[in-house]
């Protein structure tokens, strides 16, 4: 008899502790009745440890995922062998063709992703958004810098909106945009990227992005709009010297008061899908292996539940360049301890955790809590319910009518006029003009936009003169004075009633600074460069 009931206790422990061990697992993570929280827990106990990781890497559509000459979709071996376990995401895809040739694409893509890992779990197609859609044939807005000029968040808000839209039209899920840093130092590469120096109009501007890209959060599970990534977390547009991955030295009281709430607000107010890590080290300690402040401020204090994507290569080099690791799989180790849950490019950070765990099972309790972040996401945006695009809308929703006059509703609010002198402006429109267009970031097109608009009184001339560069590779030599083109741009400059000079940086002396080489990308001062100097001077 006791036998009896020894056994009968000892089934009903059995049955018990079966019962909740697969109380997770026994839901199907494809019903979409379940919570998002319960779908992600019932894939997750599923993966691997190899697929877990696959799931918190993103690599570039560079490096392989383009259409062929039929503009059928063409893999290359490296990426054959990536999309095996699955991925977080791919940077770009389908970037240099039109919006539908460009979702046709991505729904191809997508498919073969979803086809060839084991659970079928869809990836995330990464954009970037300053002033549109960072891809061909979307509609163009100004830089945020310029549309901050504004002073007009329910703008913002509807160009974004835009945005998003765009974007999830041609297959994108998310962007690494907006910025939200504060900047401060014109020397800066990426000056142009933000919304400027005063917190309050960043943080109205940021949050209005986000609202906007996200369609106020409803159009990510609707399909009709895309994530937000506020960058980059935090004070990377306050780097000493205005050089891009140089240090960052901020007061804790400037840190709250002037250099969280933008980020504060897109997670608070805007609720942004995600955020990414700065370069830089902040007050010492490199962002990228802080968990005080990826952990500590986004999460326990603001309650951030999106994932936090790296910088490009940025824990990897947690090692070889800020030398805070001591090997590349420490750099990995930081920056999951920290809180990154995606690393960006790298293939010596994140790439090294499956063998980690081998040594270190514990890892894997950081490896999941990332993985849930980024399976979420997947869940939110509605992508194992929904994950291709509808190609009849495509080209029905691309730069749209109502989207054209809001670019130009945008470029009209957004201009400033510092000066006025002699009364200069506005041209009149009773009398003839020959207007002379002139300098070195003329663009083809130039010209006949301004004839589109002036009317038949109006004839320009237009020369671009020289270039400011030799345009070649990563960072191109500046050129010389050229003395014959410069007498040439006098010249018609005397023989117009009006000239408009267009000077400044162009794509290869204003933006951001690479790693290896930021000569052209940063710089020690913002007089105009190259011949564009020399000629300024000089006339």
């Amino acid at each position: 008899m006791k036998k009896l009931l020894y056994l009968s206790i000892i089934l009903s422990m059995i049955f018990f502790h079966s019962c909740n061990e697969n109380t997770s697992t026994s839901k199907d993570y494809k019903d979409a009745s379940l919570s998002i929280d319960e779908r992600v827990e019932a894939l997750l106990p599923k993966l691997s440890v190899e697929e877990k990781v696959a799931q918190m890497r993103i690599f570039h559509a560079n490096i392989g995922t383009k259409p062929d000459e039929n503009g059928n979709l063409k893999l290359s071996k490296k990426v054959i062998e990536k999309l095996k376990l699955g991925i977080a995401g791919v940077k770009n895809p389908g970037e240099h063709i039109d919006p539908v040739a460009a979702a046709k694409l991505n729904n191809e893509l997508q498919k073969y992703i979803i086809e060839n890992n084991r659970w079928g779990i869809p990836a995330l197609f990464v954009t970037e958004s300053y002033n549109g859609v960072d891809a061909e044939g979307c509609t163009r807005f100004g830089r945020p810098m310029t549309s901050a000029a504004s002073f007009n968040p329910e703008l913002v808000q509807r160009q974004w909106d835009v945005v998003g839209r765009e974007a999830r039209l041609r297959g994108m899920h998310m962007c690494h945009s907006p910025e939200a840093d504060v900047v401060r130092d014109p020397r800066f590469g990426r000056m142009s990227e933000a919304f400027g120096e005063d917190t309050y109009l960043v943080t109205q501007m940021v949050t209005s992005a986000v609202k906007g890209v996200q369609g106020n959060y409803e159009g990510l599970g609707n399909g009709t709009h895309i994530g937000a990534v506020a960058k980059h977390f935090a004070g990377y547009g306050q780097v000493l010297g205005g050089s891009n991955f140089a240090a960052i030295e901020i007061s804790e009281r400037t840190l709250i008061d002037e250099i969280y709430p933008p980020f504060e607000a897109a997670v608070k107010e805007a609720k942004t899908l995600g955020i990414m890590a700065s370069h830089g080290d902040l007050n010492g300690v490199a962002s990228h292996g802080n968990p005080e402040l990826l952990t500590g401020v986004l999460r326990d204090q603001w309650g951030f539940e999106g994932y936090v994507v790296s910088d490009s290569n940025d824990i990897a080099r947690l090692f070889y360049f800020m030398n805070v690791a001591e090997s590349p799989e420490a750099a990995a180790q930081m920056g999951l301890e920290a809180g990154i849950d995606i690393d960006l490019y790298a293939e010596d950070s994140y790439a090294y955790l499956p063998e980690m765990v081998k040594k270190n099972p514990e890892l894997e309790k950081l490896i999941d809590r990332s993985v849930r972040r980024v399976l979420r996401t997947k869940f939110i945006l509605g992508l194992f319910d929904n994950p291709y695009i509808n190609i009849e809308d495509v080209e029905k929703g691309n730069r749209a009518a109502s989207s054209l006059a809001l670019a130009k509703e945008s470029d009209l609010e957004s201009i400033i006029l510092l000066k006025n002198e002699d009364k200069a402006l506005p041209l009149s429109k009773d009398k003839p003009l020959k207007v002379a267009l002139l300098g070195p970031l003329l663009k083809e097109n130039t010209k006949e936009m301004f004839e589109s608009v002036a009317g038949s009184n109006v004839k320009f001339i237009a020369e671009k003169g020289f270039q400011l560069t030799n345009q070649k590779g990563g960072a191109p030599e500046l050129l010389d004075r050229d003395p014959k083109a410069i007498a040439s741009l006098v010249n018609k400059a005397r023989s117009a009633d009006v000239s408009i000079l267009f000077l400044g940086g162009d794509e290869y002396t204003a933006k951001e600074a690479y790693f290896s080489n930021s000569t052209l990308g940063d710089r020690a001062t913002i007089d105009p460069v190259g011949s564009s100097r020399r000629t300024c001077r000089k006339n």
